[in-house]
């Protein structure tokens, strides 16, 4: 969820070195997180852990074990454990001084906190019910989309907007009003979301979210598809949402599905679409290639993808859950 650089409030560091992590293993209770070249090559165990988290810099990863979060030097040495709360690492900000995490339950995520990285102190950014964050170009700033109660429903019963707020603290400022936008990506082009419909039936509303553009503030909002086309949304597919900005004409998008968000390239002028025909999680930062993981619980892999001819790259069985900087 990691945006391109820019000029403004926060330091944003530039990697020192450049990693792909992921998470692997057959059951949550034996994973272990390893770290590669960004390609995917000559991969190394770091240690256990259910999820992870790589650094700005590319030196450090937030790893998450049954007692907390810990930080790991891509180096080796000591694991320092960052705080003791059952938090799931999400991803750290441009500058490297906080780590953005969440709180789950069974059926949503509960929380957004920030963790300040060098002391392990938590602060919460948003509680209720969360669809997503991500920080803006100049990583000042966090987007996020929070539901103010929990139904327990998911996207079908849930209420959701849109809001910023500074990383460092402070009041957030509502950017949508109709309890329908979700999963928003910020990009130097604005900031592009999801929609869902505003019909009658809301269990073919939530089936079926389009992919809008707004401003930083939130004005101009506009559809870049409206509505989800009816193939992607029957038959175990949910949808439309943004991933990331590629550049100022095309989106990374995910067909959403229970097993991981199938890529797709969406052209914002034309509102065409390229799909991927495999998972998207995150995209290089200069929009040449993606890299994701999914599948149905027996068969789980991550792979790259090369944008340009949609030529798979990389692949790894029984891997999931990708960090990256490349």
């Amino acid at each position: 969820m990691l945006t391109a650089c820019g000029g403004g409030g926060t330091h944003v560091v530039k990697p020192a070195e450049r990693h792909l992590v992921y998470v692997a293993g057959d059951d949550p209770a034996h994973a272990t997180v390893w770290l590669a070249n960004v390609d995917g090559s000559h991969a190394r165990r770091l240690g256990r852990g259910r999820a992870a988290a790589l650094s700005p810099d590319g030196r450090s990863v937030a790893v998450l074990r049954r007692d907390g979060i810990y930080v790991l030097s891509v180096h080796g040495g000591r694991a320092r454990r960052l705080t003791s709360e059952r938090l799931r690492p999400q991803a750290w900000s441009p500058d490297g001084t906080t780590l953005i995490a969440t709180r789950a339950a069974p059926l949503s995520v509960l929380e957004l906190d920030a963790v300040d990285t060098a002391t392990g102190k938590v602060r919460i950014v948003a509680s209720g019910s969360l669809y997503g964050f991500s920080f803006s170009p100049d990583g000042d700033k966090l987007v996020y989309a929070k539901a103010p109660v929990a139904t327990g429903q998911g996207p079908c019963g849930d209420q959701f907007d849109l809001y910023v707020t500074k990383i460092s603290g402070g009041k957030a400022t509502r950017l949508t009003h109709d309890g329908v936008s979700a999963f928003p990506v910020w990009g130097p082009a604005g900031i592009a979301f999801a929609r869902f419909p505003d019909d009658i039936d809301p269990q073919a509303a939530c089936a079926a979210p389009g992919i809008w553009t707004m401003k930083d503030d939130g004005s101009d909002a506009k559809a870049v598809i409206d509505r989800a086309p009816q193939l992607l949304s029957q038959d175990g597919l949910y949808g439309l949402q943004p991933v990331a900005w590629l550049d100022d004409s095309h989106i990374l998008a995910g067909i959403r599905t229970g097993s991981g968000t199938l890529g797709t390239v969406v052209n914002v002028q034309t509102r065409k679409l390229r799909a991927i025909r495999d998972f998207a999680d995150a995209v290089s930062s200069d929009g040449r290639y993606s890299v994701g993981s999914g599948g149905d619980g027996q068969t789980v892999h991550l792979s790259i993808v090369r944008l340009s001819d949609l030529d798979r790259i990389f692949r790894k069985v029984s891997a999931c859950c990708p960090s990256w900087n490349r």
